[in-house]
């Protein structure tokens, strides 16, 4: 309505109505013109962003490979209990995909070796149990993770890092833990709870697929007296909690925010401190 009433008022008041009735129409329409033209622009823009992250995603995995990083944090948490007697014993294991743990680590690998072109090696579970299934007694964990690297990676690179879970023996007892979780320890003197986040790293030759280095992911430079003493239970990056920390329903434990960001803490600290000398030539 309002169109029309500006197109008859201007046919009244200016002798050139034809030449204003011609422009008229595009004047007034112009506000409409974007919302016509807006949908054909911005659907194109995220196929265009996409392609070419691709694109660049695409060139990194067809380049040259100087490390090769296979990331094994094994997507799970572990909600454990130590008791002062063995039915005190309790373990559950909770998904956590989502924390990124595995990309953490290429991270972490990417910052050890600036300059160098590193590649995030994928897997699958069945490469896993294949690795697995090749230990025996006269086989050894690195022969396992040789057959694994041989079998997984796509591409040759001048070396691969494998970044396991690590497992170790809790205190003096016959319990182990491993990987990353929490854990709490009915100590009859007093009651104790612990985060941890421990992983093993072995660097491999890429064309002989030898161990070049073996070591475990580590916040300390050695031993310290609270280790000697038994005064920390866990033989790897932890740190100690309120009681109160450790979750009631173990499903709890993925969605909590503490939980995640100490993990990821912890992995950061560790593997900053270790990877730069497990790396170096």
């Amino acid at each position: 309505m309002f169109r029309s009433f500006v197109v008859a008022a201007l046919l009244a008041s200016c002798s050139t109505a034809t030449g204003w009735a011609q422009s008229a129409p595009p004047t007034s329409a112009a506000p409409a013109a974007p919302q016509v033209a807006k949908p054909a622009a911005n659907k194109p823009a995220p196929k265009a962003s996409k392609a070419k992250s691709g694109g660049r995603a695409a060139a990194a995995e067809s380049g040259p490979c100087q490390l090769g990083v296979i990331a094994i944090s094994g997507g799970q948490f572990g909600v454990q209990k130590v008791g002062f007697m063995v039915f005190g014993n309790a373990f559950t294991a909770v998904p956590i995909e989502s924390w990124g743990l595995d990309d953490l680590i290429v991270a972490r690998v990417r910052a050890a070796a600036p300059g160098l072109s590193v590649r995030k090696i994928p897997y699958t579970k069945d490469d896993l149990a294949r690795a697995d299934a090749t230990r025996s007694l006269f086989r050894t964990a690195g022969d396992s993770f040789k057959t694994f690297i041989q079998s997984a990676a796509p591409a040759a690179c001048e070396r691969y890092v494998v970044v396991n879970r690590e497992r170790n023996q809790f205190s003096n007892t016959n319990q182990s833990v491993e990987g990353v979780g929490i854990v709490q320890w009915g100590n009859p003197i007093k009651e104790r709870t612990f985060l941890f986040a421990m992983t093993n790293i072995r660097v491999f030759d890429g064309q002989t697929f030898e161990l070049l280095k073996h070591g475990s992911a580590s916040t300390e430079d050695g031993l310290t007296v609270s280790r000697v003493l038994l005064l920390n239970p866990i033989r790897g990056p932890n740190r100690e909690l309120e009681s109160a920390a450790f979750p009631a329903i173990p499903a709890e434990a993925a969605t909590n925010p503490g939980f995640r960001e100490g993990i990821r803490g912890l992995l950061t600290e560790s593997l900053d401190k270790t990877l730069p000398a497990m790396l170096a030539r």
